[in-house]
């Protein structure tokens, strides 16, 4: 199942390999369009990009989901934006994820620039403004000849990753631009996205008082167990950016933002930090593995919720490393992933 929505991308008539691009990226316009899941800019978006991610059959299946997905999702959605509001306030009233990725876009294009004078970032998010269908339309005004689709998800998931694809060959497949497409479908052991999370690593535990007894605790989303018994790579490629990441220190994995009934992938993070604290341990670094910028899963569920819950267990220094957002080598990087995909090195 995993495989779907690139294999639906890749039998699209626009998509081409890097190696089979025939404009000529030094003259012609081309474009990377970044895709990430997006936020409510405003409290009054909370119910709207609700909506959205329910609507969304491709990792939501509710009842009856080919009849009844819309108005439940309608329902689920009104019910939930009151709560969800009073956690956006606590970080201030929006989520900041559309600022970073801006930013992230800007230090991306100028690492690209040079070499490539007509490039062009886009933005496409997959549950609010700029939607990807809009950074298509955009692109296809602007004359651009090729699209990168470059996810800000290091890790592959259909929950992610593979969603986001599949809006954009349902774009393709609608209004048959004559645009090529290629995609880069994850990054999670590029050796210098490995970098980037150890300096952040590193970081943190020069802000603990004993780097030698201090834990480091990596937290990834999680995600519905079924998914990954159906052949979704997601756990895989979280392990492998752990064991990479995390080597020389003593780490644990969990994983965070489970909600409803289903079984998710564990343990959760929550009760690994009741468990650290029950051994003595005073101090844990956490690494938000799955995510590059800051949004509501690390400014509310890592710095409020969890620090609370380490607080209570009688954690005395709990440490979130930096998200990337406007790191400059994090640009670098994104650039990097598209010299090496046009280069054919990146796979």
């Amino acid at each position: 199942m995993y495989k779907s929505m690139i294999d639906k991308l890749m039998r699209c008539r626009q998509y081409v390999k890097a190696s089979d691009i025939s404009c000529d990226l030094t003259k012609d316009k081309w474009g990377v369009m970044l895709l990430n899941m997006g936020g409510p800019n405003t409290l009054d978006d909370i119910e709207p990009y609700l909506y959205n991610l329910f609507c969304d059959r491709n990792i939501i299946q509710l009842p009856l989901s080919f009849i009844l997905q819309k108005p439940l999702a309608k329902f689920i959605s009104s019910r939930r934006a009151a709560k969800v509001q009073e956690r956006y306030k606590l970080i201030g009233g929006s989520s900041p994820q559309l600022k970073w990725t801006q930013i992230e876009a800007e230090s991306m294009i100028e690492h690209l620039k040079d070499k490539f004078p007509q490039v062009k970032s886009y933005i496409g998010m997959r549950y609010s403004e700029p939607f990807i269908e809009d950074a298509f339309q955009q692109a296809n005004k602007d004359g651009c000849k090729h699209m990168f689709l470059l996810p800000l998800y290091p890790h592959y998931t259909i929950a992610t990753t593979g969603t986001s694809f599949n809006a954009a060959a349902e774009w393709l497949e609608k209004f048959n631009p004559e645009m090529s497409v290629s995609m880069i479908s994850h990054w999670h052991k590029h050796p210098d996205y490995i970098s980037l999370v150890k300096k952040n690593i590193n970081g943190a535990f020069d802000k603990t008082s004993n780097k030698d007894s201090a834990q480091l605790l990596f937290s990834a989303h999680s995600l519905p167990s079924k998914l990954i018994e159906q052949g979704d790579p997601y756990e895989t490629q979280i392990n492998e950016t752990v064991r990479l990441a995390g080597e020389g220190y003593d780490y644990l994995l969990s994983y965070q933002s489970q909600t409803g009934p289903v079984k998710w992938l564990g343990p959760s993070t929550p009760d690994v930090i009741r468990e650290i604290a029950s051994r003595g341990k005073k101090e844990i670094v956490i690494m938000p593995v799955s995510f590059v910028s800051d949004h509501i899963e690390t400014l509310y569920e890592i710095d409020i919720e969890f620090k609370q819950y380490a607080e209570e267990a009688g954690i005395k220094n709990f440490i979130r490393t930096e998200s990337f957002n406007d790191d400059p080598e994090f640009g670098k990087l994104l650039a990097t992933l598209v010299k090496e995909h046009i280069a054919g090195v990146l796979k």
